[in-house]
């Protein structure tokens, strides 16, 4: 796929990577929601107070809906940085080929240079072993040879005429040699000039390649991060479309538990008066604390109905206090999760099981085992989700277990 098709492609995607945060929160909001609205014991304000949650959920699923589009300028965005670094480095790699151009030209004007030296050098060479003999001639016979030239004048005009002429003949040695002598270090200084531009254009072209790699390896992390908004496009598709069903599913639930009537109270088991004493369903690190907390995958704020818990893959939790099964399935958001009643409005919550051993109807002793622990969804390693609710809303669970030095808590 060429570069310009893989853009287009990319520029039709419906999902991005902040679109996933959001709506990861309001899934959280939706099977969080849909959790507390179990038939389990309801009443009317309960039903009522369920339905604001309801229209406060939709609500926010129309902000994080209306935020999808300005992701996808965000995207856009990334789009034309791309498209920015490819045509810099284009600009560079054109750069890169001046530069060979010059310095290939550079070598051969050096090459040149060279020969030109080297010719210069042999002339002067030359010259110097003429001129060389000569003075030794003149040196031997200087006196005689200028003697007789003088003496053999026929008159003082002839005499001054050979007298100057004497002297311009050795002059004119002289300044041949210096002449041969400036071209050659001329030339040298030339020679010297080229080199040191040859090497300045060498580094030039050095620092060219490294910045035409620096930004191939950054349009490279571009790419990455388009390749991984691309790859992702199906899941983005699919919890878009579970988080509609789940508004839809919560609305038929309001429904039903507006019609709902209590039929009775299960016995109470005193479970008010054990707050601060129930046992912990499984000893490890708390890794998610009840509230807010910011989620550090997503890096989005998130409010958690309970407490995760770090504990051994196919480990075993246990109830925290007796009670009898209400739910014991698979729930979107839970895996697969059970609920105890615990009487007075009190239940219990045990999610992200791989197996229940119990099933619906069953009464529960404390510290009987409910089940083996699995994987949460959006986690690598096993973990219980545990919530204690009373009348459907969630309290911090911490406050109702033992404080221990076995449990650490992040």
């Amino acid at each position: 796929m060429s570069y310009g098709s893989r853009v287009k492609s990319i520029k039709n995607l419906a999902g991005r990577s902040i679109v996933a945060r959001h709506l990861l929160l309001i899934t959280i909001l939706l099977v969080t929601f849909s959790s507390s609205f179990l038939p389990l014991n309801v009443s009317p304000a309960c039903a009522a107070n369920a339905k604001k949650q309801l229209s406060e959920v939709e609500e926010q699923l129309k902000k994080k809906k209306q935020a999808v589009k300005k992701v996808i300028e965000q995207e856009k965005s990334i789009l034309s940085q791309i498209e920015g670094l490819n045509k810099t480095v284009k600009k560079k790699q054109e750069e890169l080929g001046h530069y060979d151009d010059r310095i290939s030209q550079i070598r051969a004007n050096v090459k040149g240079l060279e020969n030109e030296i080297a010719s210069l050098a042999g002339k002067l060479e030359t010259k110097r072993a003429h001129l060389k003999g000569r003075l030794r001639a003149l040196y031997k016979h200087q006196y005689n040879t200028r003697a007789l030239m003088l003496i053999a004048a026929d008159d003082y005009q002839d005499l001054l005429r050979r007298s100057r002429y004497i002297s311009l003949f050795a002059g004119e040695d002289n300044k041949l040699m210096k002449t041969f002598s400036s071209e050659l270090k001329e030339t040298n200084l030339k020679k010297h000039e080229l080199e040191s531009l040859r090497r300045d254009l060498e580094t030039g072209k050095e620092n060219v390649r490294r910045k035409t790699e620096e930004l191939q390896r950054e349009r490279d992390r571009r790419d990455q991060l388009l390749a991984s908004v691309r790859s992702k496009r199906s899941s983005y598709e699919k919890m878009i479309k579970e988080l509609e069903e789940s508004s839809e599913k919560l609305r038929e639930m309001i429904e039903s538990l507006e019609k709902e009537r209590p039929s009775g109270k299960v016995g109470d088991l005193g479970f008010a008066a054990l707050k601060g004493r129930l046992p912990w369903p499984v000893y490890g690190e708390v890794l998610v604390p009840f509230g807010k907390y910011n989620d550090p995958q997503y890096n989005i704020p998130v409010f958690k109905n309970g407490i995760e818990i770090k504990a051994g893959r196919g480990g075993g939790p246990k109830a925290v206090a007796e009670g009898s099964i209400v739910y014991a399935d698979w729930f979107k958001g839970y895996g697969l999760l059970l609920i105890i009643n615990h009487g007075g409005g009190y239940h219990s919550l045990y999610g992200h099981l791989s197996e229940i051993f119990l099933k619906t109807g069953d009464i529960i002793k404390a510290g009987s085992a409910v089940g083996k622990i699995g994987e949460a969804a959006l986690s690598d390693v096993p973990t219980l989700y545990f919530e204690i609710r009373h009348k459907g809303k969630p309290v911090d669970p911490v406050q109702w277990l033992k404080k221990t030095n076995h449990i650490k808590s992040r």
